[in-house]
């Protein structure tokens, strides 16, 4: 018979990674500027464009992945959604160089299985968050509409 296992961790664990979620570990400085959203408000016919400068600051060519993650408070009969990835683009950026990246998202990526294993999404508002576990996360917010 197998000896049983116990794993714990507390809820208040000081536990750190040395490297976070999606850090990468390239030679060069990338930053993230300027995001930007096509529209404010996003339906089931309506998708938004999300655009986003990545300027390569350090002394190397890099391959950035940037990653697009949303957020939203309100999920009708479910937990609220923290942080889920959406969309991710790997781009290469030569030194010096500012590339804009480009993400459509839909209400279609928005959507989830409810607890009667329907596929819905819920009108309300989301945050869109770029690279949000690196220290130069940006972020902007739409309302997503009933049909």
């Amino acid at each position: 018979a197998q000896a049983s296992t116990t794993v714990w961790q507390p809820a208040y664990s000081d536990y750190s990674p040395q490297w976070a979620f999606g850090y990468g570990l390239g030679y060069s400085s990338i930053t993230y500027s300027n995001v930007t959203v096509s529209s404010r408000k996003m339906a089931a016919d309506l998708p938004v464009t999300v655009r986003v400068m990545a300027t390569n600051t350090g002394p190397y060519q890099q391959k950035e992945t940037a990653m697009l993650f949303t957020k939203q408070d309100y999920r009708f009969n479910q937990a609220p959604e923290n942080l889920r990835l959406r969309k991710f683009a790997k781009v290469d950026i030569p030194i010096g160089a500012s590339i804009e990246i480009v993400f459509e998202l839909s209400v279609d990526d928005l959507a989830y299985w409810d607890k009667d294993l329907e596929w819905r999404f819920d009108a309300d508002e989301v945050t869109i968050l770029i690279n949000p576990y690196t220290e130069t996360d940006l972020l902007a917010k739409v309302k997503v509409l009933a049909d």
